[in-house]
């Protein structure tokens, strides 16, 4: 009997560290970003947050991977999820900052500066001290003028 037990503790152990966590799979998505390898990223971005639904920080990664998708096939449904994708991570987060600026970029570059001023204004306001914040601040500039 002691036998049994110990060989089902042992697979216990064994599963449980086999097992992978949402942070796993998107460390696994940022380094299949690094080498370009974005259908595969989005992947394991999705399921990351298929066991953290929650993570603004997972909602935020998938969003600059749809961004890479798009920027690669210029398809506008990529850019859609990409901006869904960052305001998933805004429900979760209205303060994370990644998310912010990177929702006011998208904006932004797409065109729409008076809708990116929004978010980079609140940016600034949740981090004043961000390293591009001079830069931040000539985009609020240029699209309020």
């Amino acid at each position: 009997m002691k036998k049994i037990l110990l060989v089902v503790l042992a697979l216990t152990i064994i599963s449980c560290g086999q097992k992978k966590s949402a942070q796993d799979y998107f460390n696994k998505g940022a380094q299949l970003i690094e080498k370009g390898e974005i259908d595969k990223s989005i992947e394991y971005y999705q399921q990351g947050l298929k066991l953290e639904p929650r993570s603004a920080v997972g909602h935020n990664l998938l969003g600059m991977a749809y961004r890479s998708k798009f920027n690669q096939t210029g398809d506008s449904e990529w850019k859609k999820k990409e901006i869904a994708s960052f305001e998933t991570a805004l429900e979760i987060n209205p303060d994370y900052m990644n998310a912010l600026v990177n929702l006011g970029a998208t904006y932004y570059y797409s065109g729409e500066k008076k809708e990116a001023v929004r978010y980079f204004k609140h940016a600034l306001e949740v981090y004043p001290k961000h390293p591009e914040a001079d830069q931040i601040k000539k985009m609020i500039t240029e699209a309020e003028e």
